[in-house]
């Protein structure tokens, strides 16, 4: 493969349905890191309980797809309470350290043996976002151009996903410019400033990480729609680091 092969290829990646769910993941760590300076190892797991609170909704339990989106959410949000009332009043690596072991012992549990009436173990649930795809509007087929073409589905999952990256980076920036986000670029610098100013600094800690954990989880709902399948070993550690190589 020469190397024209290898930028078209790229190119076409960079506005697939993937490119969007790791836009929107790298900006909820953007909220963690970039402006409050929470250092998050584990955002991987937030998208983990987004997709498998959408999937489990649906395939185990017969709710609306609706429904299972709002679960997926309130799952990230409640996993960010559980990390972070622990560790936020600590300084240093602690919040780093617990993140990513509770990514990991996650996707750990969601593939056991025992899970496996729920989660499907490793073999994963499939085939739980067909009301999504009944919305599609645009016709069957494929458009586009030689290697720039695209299935209608995947059209409409871009779609949405990208339109998604578009409102959550407006939002983020609308909040990070309002006296709120203020606080947590002051946090950033130097929380003691901030705390003699009065103001509470763990709880905008708490704030921050479950804004930026239900962006993750939101990130996890679009990658389980998009590919009509969650597996647990999709949700590996790396996933993080990809996504800090794409925030830096």
């Amino acid at each position: 493969m020469d190397i024209v092969e290898i930028l078209l290829a790229s190119l076409r990646g960079a506005f697939a349905p993937e490119a969007a769910v790791y836009a929107l993941a790298a900006i909820g760590l953007n909220v963690h890191f970039g402006y409050t300076g929470l250092l998050n190892f584990g955002q991987v797991g937030f998208m983990l309980v987004g997709a498998y609170g959408l999937a489990i909704s649906v395939s185990t339990f017969g709710w609306p797809m609706w429904v299972g989106v709002l679960v997926g959410l309130l799952c990230a949000a409640l996993l960010a309470l559980l990390l972070g009332v622990p560790t936020l009043r600590l300084r240093g690596d602690y919040l780093a350290i617990v993140t990513i072991a509770a990514a990991e012992i996650m996707r750990l549990v969601y593939r056991a043996e025992f899970a496996n009436d729920v989660t499907g173990s490793v073999y994963g649930l499939q085939q739980f976002a067909n009301p999504f795809f009944d919305l599609n509007p645009i016709p069957s087929g494929s458009y586009g151009f030689g290697r720039f073409s695209y299935s209608d589905r995947d059209l409409w999952v871009m779609i949405v996903g990208w339109g998604l990256v578009a409102v959550v980076a407006v939002m983020v920036y609308l909040l990070m410019h309002s006296p709120w986000g203020r606080v947590l670029r002051g946090i950033r610098e130097d929380e003691d400033a901030v705390r003699a100013l009065g103001k509470n600094v763990f709880g905008f800690k708490i704030q921050s990480l479950l804004l930026g954990g239900v962006i993750g989880g939101l990130a996890g709902v679009m990658f389980a729609i998009g590919f009509q399948s969650v597996q647990p070993d999709t949700f590996n550690p790396e996933i993080t680091f990809f996504l800090w190589t794409v925030l830096l």
